[in-house]
């Protein structure tokens, strides 16, 4: 579809490939994965900022896979881009997160942006390689943000500001009063540093550690304006970017479950023994591992099955624009919220429950079969599942719709 805002070019967004030009990313994904994967135990505890990793999705062209061919990507839609982050997901879930990552950065620029803005920033992404990061917290203690009579000077501490160290551009959210209001600019500019403060339980590799702003100068021409004269409920559009967010972390948890639930059963096959008391001469043919695979599988096809019904919907709520009901947004705010629910619960289990099958010799550390269960409890409780859960409940009983969250300021650092 084309994007149709107002003064906007002529330009195909999110257009999709066909199966076969997709087959041929897949494999270049599962390329990447391979070596990924291969490394994932020794990177996770060496813990350090994966510059090298992000260099390898450059190189294979999976930054600019979503950016539009008029502008130098390779024009996937939003649900062959979500299945890419499963699949790097699965080798590694860090990676898989901050892939994921960058292609909501880049609807957040889409969203937030004005057309010249957005396009100035696809066009980077795809024809220099950008990494996009973002500092957007909405729980951090307020940051200062003083107009001058140049722009403005951003300062403050943030948190977990996945990929910002390793970026290339900036979504830097800040508060304007009772406001919030959007930057976009390069980290290299002068008053912003890192503390390299993430060492967390999983998801080691994300760069999701604190930045620090001393009164950064951002322009005018840095601030994202396109919601200032959108046409269409500011709050409904500016809410598909949450939505979005919802709909990656869905779509990571999945990769990680899928990569589990292989490497368990690439361990059963290899190293499993039968219980003695089986009567089996191999642990594949135990009738209680084959029940175990099977549920834990079907699971994460259930998943993946409302996660691809998702970003359909989402991808026609987002190039809908001004047109888009409240209604339609919140039967698609429902059906993520049924995705992260449903995705959540799989994903622990399944990273949990394949120890019975694998047994107690698997949880050696040289095999690593733990680090599947800390990257998805390290990031499932980035937000209570619960608030999605009563969402949905209070559909179920009483028909009533999500709406757009509304936040509200927090206190000053």
């Amino acid at each position: 579809m084309r994007d149709t805002r107002r003064d906007a070019p002529a330009i195909e967004i999110y257009a999709g490939l066909s199966e076969a030009e997709f087959a041929e990313w897949r494999s270049r994904a599962e390329s990447v994965a391979a070596e990924l994967a291969a490394t994932a135990l020794e990177r996770d505890r060496a813990n350090q900022d994966p510059f090298e990793e992000i260099e390898l999705l450059r190189k294979a062209g999976l930054l600019g896979f979503a950016v539009p061919r008029a502008l130098g990507g390779a024009g996937a839609n939003l649900a062959q881009a979500l299945e890419i982050s499963r699949i790097i997901s699965a080798a590694d879930g860090s990676i898989g997160q901050l892939i994921a990552y960058h292609y909501s950065n880049g609807v957040w620029s889409y969203i937030l942006g004005t057309p010249e803005q957005w396009q100035g920033t696809a066009r980077g992404v795809a024809e220099e390689g950008w990494f996009q990061g973002g500092v957007s917290n909405p729980r951090d203690p307020k940051a200062e943000l003083e107009k001058t009579a140049n722009g403005y000077l951003i300062s403050g501490r943030r948190t977990f500001a996945t990929g910002a160290s390793i970026a290339q551009i900036l979504t830097v959210t800040v508060w304007d009063g009772e406001k919030r209001v959007h930057f976009q600019f390069p980290p290299s500019r002068k008053g912003i540093s890192f503390e390299g403060d993430w060492d967390n339980l999983g998801q080691r590799l994300t760069a999701s550690g604190s930045v620090i702003f001393d009164r950064v100068e951002a322009t005018d021409a840095d601030l994202l304006s396109g919601l200032d004269n959108y046409a269409g409920d500011v709050e409904q559009r500016d809410g598909l970017r949450v939505l979005f967010s919802q709909l990656i972390f869905v779509n990571f948890y999945l990769g990680i479950a899928e990569g589990a639930l292989e490497a368990a059963s690439a361990y059963v096959r290899s190293h499993g023994r039968p219980w003695p008391e089986s009567g089996l001469e191999r642990a594949t043919e135990d009738p209680y591992h084959l029940q175990l695979f099977g549920r834990l599988s079907a699971g994460i096809a259930a998943g993946v099955a409302l996660a691809d019904k998702a970003a359909a919907l989402y991808q026609a709520a987002l190039l809908a624009g001004p047109a888009l009901t409240a209604q339609a947004w919140g039967e698609l705010a429902l059906l993520i919220d049924q995705a992260k629910v449903v995705a959540t619960k799989v994903s622990l289990e399944v990273t949990a429950d394949i120890y019975e099958a694998t047994g107690a010799r698997s949880t050696a550390n040289k095999y690593g079969l733990d680090i599947y269960w800390r990257n998805v409890r390290t990031h499932t409780v980035h937000d209570p599942v619960s608030y999605r859960l009563r969402e949905i409940g209070e559909f179920a009983l009483n028909q009533t719709l999500p709406k757009p969250r509304v936040f509200t300021p927090p206190a000053k650092a």
